[in-house]
């Protein structure tokens, strides 16, 4: 324990002897900070991710997103980014046809559920629901200690009979690779 303290205040005295000279080089290479432009890697890889795992293309549209949305919800949890950089992200990457409106609201609903009503509100979420036929109702709520709960419904296109909606597709209106498209 002792050593590593010691290594720790070793390195930073260092860094402090050495930035001058170096104009403060050495003290800007602190890790850079999330943006929504930074996190469509992020997304992109999660969702390559997901897909790649042996079977996802045997899994029925529920368990495609499931595994998405489980794959880039766990990405971005991972990247220290705020609810609106997440948010932004997102709206950007279904702009960017990189995943469905329906798997953005998904992960929103997990990783920022106080940003699920903006990303449901944005233009480029609508027009890609709108698309496709799906539907999304995204259903939120507060409790006594400030935290949000959200509550995504995703429907595909009418399923045929007596009104009633088939299974979200997370690949409807998705030009992303993992979709196999």
């Amino acid at each position: 324990m002792f050593s590593r303290k010691f290594g720790v205040v070793v390195a930073v005295n260092v860094a402090m002897v050495v930035s001058p000279m170096l104009g403060g080089a050495a003290l800007a290479q602190v890790a850079a900070v999330a943006t929504a432009q930074s996190l469509q890697g992020v997304i992109s890889s999660a969702a390559r991710t997901a897909a790649s795992q042996s079977g996802f293309q045997a899994l029925s549209a529920d368990a495609k997103t499931a595994a998405i949305v489980a794959s880039v919800s766990n990405a971005l949890s991972l990247s220290g980014a705020s609810s609106e950089v997440i948010a932004d992200a997102l709206i950007q990457a279904v702009a960017d046809g990189t995943i469905s409106a329906g798997v953005a609201l998904s992960v929103a609903a997990a990783v920022a559920p106080d940003m699920a009503a903006k990303i449901a509100a944005a233009p480029a979420v609508v027009a890609q629901l709108s698309k496709t036929g799906q539907s999304a109702t995204v259903t939120a709520s507060t409790n006594a200690a400030g935290g949000v709960s959200v509550l995504v419904g995703l429907a595909g296109p009418g399923g045929g009979g007596g009104g009633t909606t088939a299974a979200y597709d997370p690949c409807a209106g998705v030009i992303a690779a993992y979709c196999g498209t």
